[in-house]
């Protein structure tokens, strides 16, 4: 009976131990690589994407960010996790890459613009040529 409780109270505390995830585009939970989907750190398979955001009570008209990696060649993969995410009913999946750009606001600063107006026009206007 001891044994059974000890067991009882492991297997609570491993089901109580929840794991949050984030789906946004900063820190995508879905990565796609050229051998595989990988969910955080375990490999999982394109048709249990769904299962999983259904698990983790993810709306179907959230915007799901999946990142492919750069060194993927073929996107197959995530064209296909993309068509499962269709056939389960998340309507807003997307594709991300690692960010190259960067945004720098600078202030204080004025840009340099040419200026025109009718008064620049030359005061003579051109001939035109006759028709025949």
């Amino acid at each position: 009976m001891r044994n059974l409780a000890i067991v009882f109270l492991l297997a609570l505390c491993g089901c109580a131990t929840g794991e949050k995830i984030t789906f946004d585009a900063r820190n995508p939970a879905f990565t796609v690589y050229n051998d595989g989907i990988m969910f955080g750190d375990r490999k999982v398979h394109a048709k249990e994407v769904p299962e999983i955001l259904k698990d983790y009570s993810v709306p179907r008209n959230r915007t799901i960010h999946i990142r492919v990696h750069h060194s993927v060649r073929s996107l197959s993969e995530a064209r296909f996790l993309m068509g499962c995410l269709a056939k389960a009913g998340y309507t807003r999946p997307i594709l991300v890459t690692e960010r190259k750009g960067q945004s720098v606001a600078v202030e204080g600063k004025t840009k340099n613009f040419e200026t025109w107006s009718r008064d620049d026009t030359p005061d003579t206007v051109p001939q035109r040529r006759g028709v025949r």
